[in-house]
């Protein structure tokens, strides 16, 4: 009973996928006002097809019968999008790719690889509902963000496997081995970076790039032109430093202090949470430690946010203002943050062992005034291996947010019109008191 109770369950998850990816093409056609070969019921039908399939083929124990299967279903599939383009309804292969998988996926419920089955079940639905949204994002490319990506791409996917996944430090230099050797303590405190792993460099380097286009396609799909809170919000993902700099020349020409101010710091608080997003990705254990120290400063940055939201004026609530971002997708960008980060990972190792843990916040405090991102890796990343403690990583990180927060305020006030840098300074004030105070119970 429990076998016949087990194989219903797998019938109904065949049946159940194709229904999902049925819907979603019924939807779409009725939307267009189309006709085309497969709707709910037929992509129903073709899942389960699909599982008999594979259900038959394991009991006979014949793996061939679904190489077979296989090659009839491209046969129908291939015919019905000739007739489909013979009569004049369009050359898209959508549908007929979309029917082809989800036959895979039936046979991929009926072998119990039910993971797998679902996820690309789910996806290929998302993919197929998002048509328009993703036709709109492909037209707002420039053609040198997409040879940008290309590039990064390539050099992600094909170099990145070829990097050596070894630490080095200045001294597996030769050349410059041998001049430091003549200076025996240089040598001893040099001895104590290896930090320079090329791997692990660029595999960082891809993490911020992937986090920053997201943000990235948000805003091309969105636009950038928007409400200040959605252009704060949005660009607090990619840069928050952008989002300060273009509000502040802004708020010189209008009097709308209140309205800019608002963008400004909810930047600031999606820019928190990303720092706490990146440090639950690389190391749990300083994540929970952050919680409270930026966790603070995220709230309270959110609560500042709230109060300037309802001291708008009308007027304001409709102000729209564009922001321009670097695209994640370029390889120059990506290369400098891989450099810089390298960097801040020797400096603090560096500072680290000629003044213990005082170098590490003070590494912290001067990457913060340039990137966040470069030293919160660093941190977590050595947090992780155990260089240094968790409470550092933690002091070091939030050290490192105070001080690119004190830069994007002194853009606010230097930048700025004089009582929306007012409204900001007292803000970051809030902030940092909040953080800075939170440090001493980490």
């Amino acid at each position: 009973m429990m076998v016949e109770l087990g194989l219903l369950e797998n019938f109904g998850l065949a049946l159940l996928l194709g229904l999902i990816v049925g819907i979603e093409r019924e939807f779409q056609h009725q939307k267009q006002k189309v006709q085309d070969f497969a709707g709910i019921r037929t992509f129903t039908i073709i899942s389960l097809f699909g599982w008999l399939i594979g259900f038959i083929a394991q009991q006979l124990g014949e793996f061939q019968l679904v190489l077979v299967a296989l090659s009839g279903m491209i046969l129908f599939f291939v015919t019905a999008y000739c007739i489909v383009a013979w009569k004049g309804k369009g050359i898209g292969a959508t549908t007929e790719i979309s029917a082809l998988v989800v036959f895979l996926v039936g046979i991929m419920v009926a072998y119990n690889f039910l993971l797998i089955a679902v996820i690309t079940s789910i996806l290929m639905a998302t993919i197929l509902s998002y048509k328009y949204t993703l036709h709109k994002f492909a037209q707002k490319l420039a053609i040198e963000e997409v040879h940008a990506g290309l590039k990064l791409g390539i050099i992600s996917a094909v170099v990145l496997p070829l990097l050596p996944n070894k630490a080095y430090s200045p001294l597996d230099i030769p050349v410059l081995s041998d001049i430091i050797s003549l200076f025996p303590s240089v040598y001893g405190i040099l001895s104590e970076t290896q930090v320079f792993n090329p791997f692990k460099i660029w595999l960082m380097v891809v993490f911020i790039c992937a986090l920053s286009t997201i943000g990235y396609i948000l805003i091309k799909v969105i636009g950038a032109k928007k409400g200040i809170g959605l252009t704060g919000a949005i660009g607090g993902l990619v840069s928050s430093t952008a989002v300060t700099s273009t509000l502040s020349e802004s708020s010189k020409k209008s009097k709308l202090v209140y309205t800019f101010a608002f963008g400004v710091i909810v930047a600031w608080t999606i820019m928190f949470f990303r720092v706490l997003f990146v440090t639950s990705v690389l190391n749990k254990e300083v994540f929970f430690s952050s919680v409270f120290t930026l966790g603070l400063m995220t709230l309270t940055s959110a609560g500042c946010a709230v109060y300037l939201y309802y001291q708008r004026t009308p007027q304001g609530r409709k102000t729209e203002t564009a922001v321009a971002f670097e695209s994640p997708f370029a390889l120059l960008p990506a290369l400098k943050f891989g450099l810089f980060f390298g960097f801040v990972l020797f400096l603090a190792k560096l500072l680290q062992a000629l003044f213990g843990s005082s170098g590490i916040y003070i590494a912290s405090i001067l990457s913060g005034l340039a990137d966040v991102d470069a030293i919160t890796i660093s941190m977590a990343t050595l947090a992780s291996t155990g260089e240094i403690s968790t409470s550092v990583a933690v002091t070091g990180i939030t050290l490192a947010v105070a001080s690119n927060t004190i830069v994007k305020t002194a853009i606010a006030y230097l930048f700025g019109g004089k009582e929306f840098a007012k409204k900001v300074v007292i803000c970051s004030a809030i902030i940092l008191a909040v953080g800075l105070l939170a440090i001493f119970f980490v």
